[in-house]
């Protein structure tokens, strides 16, 4: 029986989680996550998508911020073999922490790594206007995305992919594979291949600022750009009214015609979505 500590916080997470439960050799000793956030108009504490699913699942749940010396306790009378980790993002993991499991700790993440290292890999390789990607199992070191490959299994970007689509293939991809690929890794632990570094890039985190559409770009960046922002933090742009009031507007979808990016929907502050083609003879996007 091969005990493993599973570290994830997003719902990209769950489709491996449950893939790992499905097979009898594996025990999940603990599912660590993040804890509770408050939600909605009253502040309602609300746990997060993955303990929702590990609860169903009946499995140990451990909920941190840091890894303190409360967690770090924990951690070491679970005595896993294995870490596994799958959008979980900071706090990030000592050398201690990595050696302790005796294969050591492995990431999931949807890049042809070294390209595409950060906590958005998505929305720029969209952006970019890339037509292939992979999904990388690494062996975590101290730095981010660093550590040696496992496996590699590429597949194709989409035109019509958003960022979610996007996530929703890759980590799928890794739900159908991680029990061959965690089991020949464990055959031969040693079996990594280092990355080359000096072919490494880096993407920061998406900030809701960063989604403001530069109208200077071409039309055929744009619409990637707008694909790219789902579904967070969503494109916008500013507009005035008829009064000369000046609003902010998501695009949410837009396509390419003529060579002209065409939006599609839209959303104004305080109001609902609707179509472009029904609101735009009242309003002018500020460039």
């Amino acid at each position: 029986m091969v005990k493993i500590i599973f570290f994830g916080a997003s719902k990209y997470s769950i489709p491996i989680l449950e893939s790992l439960c499905k097979d009898k050799t594996i025990e999940i000793v603990a599912v660590v996550t993040k804890p509770d956030k408050k939600a909605d108009r009253n502040l309602t504490l609300k746990e997060n998508i993955v303990a929702q699913i590990a609860k169903k699942l009946n499995l140990n749940i451990v909920k941190t911020e840091t890894f303190d010396n409360e967690f770090l306790q924990k951690y070491h009378l679970l005595k896993p073999d294995l870490g596994i980790v799958v959008a979980y993002g900071p706090p990030y993991f000592t050398k201690a922490m990595i050696d302790f499991p005796k294969f050591k700790v492995i990431n999931i993440h949807p890049s042809p790594l070294p390209k595409y290292r950060g906590a958005t890999p998505a929305p720029y390789q969209i952006i970019n206007g890339e037509t292939k990607s992979a999904l990388t199992f690494f062996q975590i070191d101290e730095l981010p995305d660093h550590g040696p490959i496992i496996k590699s299994i590429p597949f194709k970007i989409d035109s019509t992919d958003t960022s979610s689509t996007f996530y929703d293939k890759a980590f799928n991809i890794a739900s159908d594979s991680i029990l061959n690929v965690i089991k020949n890794y464990m055959e031969n632990p040693n079996k990594i291949i280092n990355q080359d570094h000096s072919k490494k890039t880096f993407y920061t985190k998406l900030t809701k600022d960063m989604a403001k559409i530069d109208w200077s770009k071409p039309a055929d960046y744009n619409e990637r750009f707008i694909r790219a922002m789902q579904d967070w933090p969503i494109a916008w742009t500013k507009i005035q009214n008829k009064k000369n009031q000046i609003l902010t507007m998501k695009i949410f979808s837009s396509k390419i015609i003529n060579n002209n990016l065409s939006i599609d929907t839209v959303q104004i502050e305080g109001k609902n979505k609707v179509p472009w083609k029904e609101i735009k003879n009242y309003y002018k996007i500020i460039i």
